[in-house]
């Protein structure tokens, strides 16, 4: 990333930053020269990622359950008060647990809607607030799914509530985009709708997926940089993107 990236030494919170896409979502920023404050319940997988950091930024590692409206609250406040400000919020937590809706106990049905949307909007409102109060630019990215604008055809639906959540993320992301407007601030939202990703969060899957094509959380990281590297007064509001079929 050239010395031209606007949000170079600035601040980046991204949710879920231990493993997958927020892993390489926090190196991608780091190295692009921001300050990540990376959010998760395993603390250590991002106080490991700090030593991969090749770039002119930094991670920094804070422990947190966004399911508990405390810890979420008072992490924010934590934030504002050592880093000053929150420029960029990536919201990347989010859960997936595989089942047919007819064998799925409501307690997983619940879980799947406090992390995926419930916790994602706690996360949405901290930021905005805390974005509205200091007036100045800012970009909200939020991880949807594919799977948030259509549900494909399979051979064993084992999906449950999951596209339900992201369906419910994706109206999230425009209501949002509306109170921002209505606000008048100065913040992007970008929702990025990735098809399936070669990570652990598929493991639920098992064999059923092993042979379809897959991106790589990389990739999903590079859709946020593009995103955030645009002029200011151009969104990009919504990124779809899947791994190809490769062509002999």
């Amino acid at each position: 990333m050239e010395n031209t990236f606007y949000w170079r030494n600035k601040v980046a919170v991204v949710t879920g930053a231990s493993v997958g896409i927020g892993a390489s979502t926090a190196l991608e920023l780091a190295n692009a020269g921001m300050v990540v404050v990376g959010l998760a319940r395993r603390v250590e997988l991002i106080e490991a990622l700090k030593n991969q950091v090749s770039g002119e930024g930094q991670i920094f590692a804070r422990k947190c359950d966004l399911n508990d409206e405390e810890q979420l609250t008072s992490t924010f406040s934590w934030i504002r008060e050592n880093f000053e400000a929150i420029h960029v919020l990536v919201c990347n937590a989010g859960i997936l647990k595989a089942n047919f809706l007819s064998e799925s106990h409501t307690k997983d049905i619940k879980e799947l809607f406090d992390t995926n949307v419930v916790a994602t909007a706690s996360c949405l409102r901290e930021a905005l607030k805390h974005m509205a109060a200091v007036k100045g630019r800012g970009h909200i990215v939020v991880m949807n799914s594919v799977l948030g604008h259509r549900i494909p055809e399979v051979p064993v639906p084992l999906f449950s509530v999951y596209p339900a959540t992201k369906h419910a993320i994706t109206a999230l992301c425009q209501t949002v985009r509306q109170e921002i407007h209505f606000l008048k601030l100065n913040i992007k939202l970008t929702s990025i709708c990735p098809g399936m990703v070669d990570t652990d969060f598929l493991s639920v899957y098992s064999q059923a997926v092993a042979e379809l094509p897959k991106l790589q959380a990389k990739d999903v990281a590079k859709a946020v940089l593009y995103a955030l590297d645009t002029p200011d007064g151009v969104q990009v509001e919504d990124i779809i993107l899947q791994q190809m079929r490769q062509v002999n």
